[in-house]
C-alpha cells in the first residue's frame, strides 16, 4: 500500500503533481488523501484518469480519502466515480486505510 497526500488546488499548472505519483510494481493499493484539495479542473481530472488507467493495468486499486465538495462534483459530472468505484471513495483517512486493507487481503 502507498499513501500520497495532495495539497492545494489542482488546476492546469498543478496537474503535473499527479503525474509525479510513482506506483511501484509491488503496490496493490494506492490511497490518495485529498483533504487539502479545495478545487479540481478538467486538466487535473484527466491526469487522475490517466493514473487510474495505469493503476488498473498493473492490478492496483486507487482509494480516495476525503475528497472535498468541488472536486467531488467535478468527478461525479465526468463519470469518474463510476470509473474508480464508489466504494473506493472514503470520507476519512482511517476509512480509506480500512478499505485498502480489505483490498490487500482479498
Amino acid at each position: 500500500m502507498r499513501v500520497y497526500e495532495i495539497s492545494g488546488p489542482l488546476f492546469f499548472g498543478a496537474a503535473s503533481v499527479i503525474e509525479e505519483i510513482v506506483v511501484k510494481d509491488f503496490t496493490t493499493c494506492l490511497v490518495l488523501r485529498m483533504r487539502s484539495v479545495p478545487s479540481l479542473d478538467s486538466t487535473a481530472l484527466n491526469a487522475l484518469k490517466d493514473l487510474v488507467q495505469v493503476c488498473k493495468s498493473k492490478g492496483i486499486t486507487i482509494v480516495f480519502s476525503h475528497v472535498n465538495d468541488q472536486p467531488m462534483k467535478v468527478m461525479e459530472k465526468a463519470g469518474f466515480i463510476e470509473l474508480v468505484g464508489k466504494v473506493n471513495f472514503q470520507p476519512s483517512i482511517s476509512a480509506a486505510l480500512d478499505r485498502a486493507e480489505e483490498i490487500i487481503h482479498k
